[in-house]
């Protein structure tokens, strides 16, 4: 089974396709993430592999010609970004002939999507001033609690990316079945079992299921930053260690790349960013234009499941 994800960043593709990989691997499963598929590939023992160096450098059609060579015998986890099809800047029927090829070469076709697209906005205006994409380490999580205030053009900007985003998913994929990050997160193992036929991996692996040890992984590392006191209990010290331990198994093994952290809650955002109400304001004012955005979620974190505001 072959998965390509979909995704305008920042909407949790990068931890769901290293869940999905980490799934299968642990089901026994040959499966590799390529993470993104048009920023650098190359085939190495009949296998598709991520090469950072390549960047733009390949066009559509070699990219398409690795994938036709790789082994059906091993599982692709991949990645499609928008943002890095319009910075490529293809010629309009290349794209088309890729996105044509994509459709028919994936079994199954993910659209990662927020249901807050308030906070997804406010996530990527703080990757913006913290320049930090995705927290691996304790590190990143520090320089992104130092941002204090946000763009408000360019927070609009990408309130306007996800709407082009929804437009180009709909004009170019088929049959996409819609992960939300909420859900990743809240109802992490059920959405795997819905995506892969495998049930309780996590549990059954780890003892605890997947949203319950990432919940207390973010608890656990924001912990580390802020100083406030955060205990484990010996099962949860057991299964997070165990998760981490598989998660550098598979790194050694170049499998997946590193799997990110939880970024910041929207409770965060909320109590770090100075122009947050500025920012919804103009939210507001932006999401009228589309009646399909939800606007009765802007303020709703999810999370500790309270309203911000």
């Amino acid at each position: 089974m072959n998965y390509l994800i979909l995704t305008p960043d920042g909407v949790g593709s990068t931890l769901l396709q290293r869940i999905i990989t980490m799934c299968l691997y642990l089901e026994g499963q040959k499966v590799i993430n390529t993470h993104e598929l048009t920023n650098g590939l190359e085939l190495k023992e009949n296998v598709v592999k991520k090469n950072f160096d390549l960047n733009y450098t390949q066009s559509l059609f070699e990219i398409t010609e690795i994938l036709k060579q790789t082994s059906s015998a091993t599982n692709l986890i991949s990645r499609i970004a928008k943002y890095h099809i319009d910075s490529r800047k293809d010629p309009v029927k290349d794209q088309l002939s890729f996105f044509d090829f994509l459709n028919k070469r994936f079994d199954k076709l993910i659209m990662c999507v927020r249901n807050n697209v308030f906070e997804y906005a406010m996530s990527w205006s703080i990757r913006e001033e913290s320049d930090i994409l995705n927290v691996y380490t304790k590190n990143d999580r520090q320089k992104v609690s130092q941002v204090s205030k946000v763009d408000e053009s360019f927070f609009i900007h990408k309130c306007q990316n996800y709407v082009n985003y929804q437009n180009w998913v709909a004009k170019n994929f088929k049959e996409v079945v819609q992960i939300s990050y909420e859900d990743m997160l809240l109802k992490s193992d059920e959405v795997i079992y819905s995506l892969t036929g495998f049930k309780d991996t996590f549990q059954k692996k780890f003892g605890l299921p997947l949203n319950l040890i990432m919940h207390k992984e973010y608890n656990f590392f924001k912990s580390l930053t802020t100083n406030e006191e955060q205990k484990l209990s010996h099962k949860e010290g057991k299964a997070l260690i165990k998760y981490k331990s598989v998660s550098h198994e598979m790194i050694n093994k170049d499998i997946i790349l590193n799997l990110p952290l939880k970024n910041t809650t929207l409770t965060d955002k909320k109590n770090q960013i100075k122009n947050f109400d500025s920012c919804l304001d103009k939210f507001y004012k932006f999401a009228k234009n589309y009646n399909w955005i939800d606007q009765s979620t802007a303020t709703y974190d999810f999370w500790s499941k309270n309203h911000v505001c």
